[in-house]
């Protein structure tokens, strides 16, 4: 099977964003995620929400500086969109065989990869231990760890 790129997104902030602004404005806030993703991505890219504030990009043919262009793109992309409230994701990328060739560990490590730049932008309180745990059981229970 040929090298292909997974990023892993989160939304920062969401539940502040639906604290603060009300839960129509968090959902405008996804749906600006989902907007950049559609045009930053590639046709034969696959973008997807993965659940809640994660969403998961898919670039076949990808390794890892062209993911992480494709990374900082999509960061810009939302964090200069001139909308309110002013919106920012984490982004972690993970490529396929070399960090891992089975569904669930190329998520954990795409989802490791998510939780350390977000211990490093936004401090220690984003837990990604418990983050990569909910992961797995998220790629078990789509029955898709054997591929």
């Amino acid at each position: 099977m040929r090298e292909f790129a997974l990023l892993f997104l989160d939304l920062d902030g969401l539940k502040q964003i639906n604290d603060r602004f009300g839960h129509l404005v968090g959902g405008q806030a996804l749906c600006r995620l989902a907007d950049v993703l559609c045009i930053c991505s590639r046709k034969i890219d696959t973008p997807a929400r993965f659940g809640g504030d994660e969403f998961a990009l898919v670039l076949p043919e990808t390794g890892k500086a062209p993911a992480n262009l494709i990374a900082q793109r999509i960061h810009n992309g939302l964090s200069n969109d001139g909308k309110e409230p002013k919106l920012s994701v984490s982004i972690g990328v993970a490529i396929y065989p070399k960090d891992g060739g089975k569904v669930d560990s190329l998520l954990g490590a795409a989802a490791a990869a998510l939780y350390s730049m977000k211990a490093k932008t936004h401090g220690p309180r984003a837990s990604g231990q418990r983050k990569s745990a909910e992961l797995r059981h998220k790629a078990a229970a789509c029955g898709r760890t054997d591929r």
